[in-house]
């Protein structure tokens, strides 16, 4: 399933393999559900994914990755000087020396110093070094964070509470579909005694995306958290704030999960599933998509002991962190719906009819866990 054409870092005049456009019934392209369940279940039928496989990703990147593939390695690089170069210098070939795989992405590691402050976002579409810091956050993916780093750094890592000196310098790496960049945050003062193990417990996925400011153990000022994705949890409604969202899973339901896993198991399935080539398909899906989509949720969240404004406000941030997830996958589908029926590998037909059988319920998702899961 390889791209023909060659790789473009965020290059907006994206392939172009045949239109494919196809009128889809209207209950299945107002809802990705039936879609996502389709195209895991033509590809289950053609063997080129199992249900086992798809679970064990979305697993794998919920519960086991976070970010603590990213942790070892920090830490790797603070107790150990020559490692530390190795990995400036050459990230995939040091991260290599570790029990685990960072696919073919190519990987940039910038360093925080007392002078240079780094953070990283991606401005087209979330690219995010999955293997090394698990599932992106919400925040990471909404269109806030992708702008207003880049426009204005320094005031956002403020608003998340990281205040920086104004003779520190902060560079914005923009991640693409081809290059993947991770931060490498200073260690804490006062951590020499701790062990590597120790010092990759202090290490989260928000320092690693450069959000966040390490310290060492009982030397914060006790507001913040660690949440179970590695993130900082968020007490003070900060996030809400800054990006019209709260700090909440990754997957805010179950299709949502679904359409991630399919395409990882594809990738990890050694199937020749072209990576590049999916994200540049999800950039094109992220460019086309109208800004300001609104889910029609609005308002209904009802609090007992909450003010009227208190209501309003968290579930407007909740609307919004659904929104931001919804969008978010449902562009994730139509990237890999596209890729997959730009190599002929999926029908249009066939996904439209699977599609239509599962919104009618004369299919359903019991055929992922029913029966033989590994055909």
């Amino acid at each position: 399933m390889s791209d023909d054409h060659g790789d473009h870092d965020h290059d907006h005049n994206h392939d172009d393999h045949g239109d494919h456009d196809h009128p889809h019934d209207h209950e299945t392209f107002a809802d990705p559900r039936p879609r996502v369940r389709a195209i895991q279940s033509l590809l289950v039928e053609e063997g080129l994914v199992s249900t086992d496989s798809i679970d064990e990703a979305i697993h794998a990147y919920e519960t086991d990755i976070g970010p603590r593939n990213g942790a070892r390695v920090v830490a790797r690089a603070w107790t150990d000087p020559d490692y530390k170069q190795r990995l400036l210098a050459d990230p995939e070939a040091a991260i290599g020396e570790f029990d685990f795989e960072v696919g073919t992405q190519h990987m940039r590691v910038k360093e925080n110093t007392e002078d240079v402050h780094n953070v990283v976002v991606c401005t087209l579409c979330s690219c995010y070094p999955w293997s090394l810091l698990g599932l992106p956050p919400t925040w990471y993916k909404t269109p806030e964070y992708r702008s207003r780093t880049v426009r204005e750094p320094r005031s956002v890592l403020a608003e998340f509470g990281l205040e920086l000196d104004d003779d520190v310098a902060v560079d914005v790496w923009d991640s693409s579909s081809e290059i993947r960049y991770m931060v490498l945050p200073r260690r804490p003062e006062g951590t020499e005694d701790l062990s590597e193990e120790e010092l990759a417990d202090l290490v989260t996925r928000d320092a690693m995306i450069g959000v966040e400011r390490l310290t060492a153990p009982g030397a914060g000022d006790g507001d913040a958290s660690a949440t179970a994705d590695g993130g900082t949890a968020d007490p003070t409604g900060a996030f809400a704030d800054l990006l019209g969202v709260d700090a909440e899973p990754t997957f805010r339901a179950p299709w949502q999960a679904r359409a991630f896993g399919v395409a990882v198991a594809l990738y990890d399935g050694g199937t020749g599933f072209d990576w590049s080539a999916f994200q540049r398909r999800l950039i094109a899906a992220v460019e086309q998509t109208p800004s300001g989509v609104d889910d029609g949720t609005g308002v209904d969240a009802i609090d007992d002991g909450a003010t009227d404004d208190e209501l309003i406000d968290a579930a407007a941030a909740d609307d919004a962190g659904s929104e931001a997830e919804r969008i978010y996958y449902e562009q994730w589908g139509e990237a890999l719906e596209r890729l997959l029926l730009d190599h002929d590998v999926l029908d249009a037909d066939r996904i439209d009819d699977r599609a239509a059988e599962f919104a009618a319920g004369e299919r359903t998702a019991a055929e992922f866990v029913e029966g033989d899961r590994g055909h």
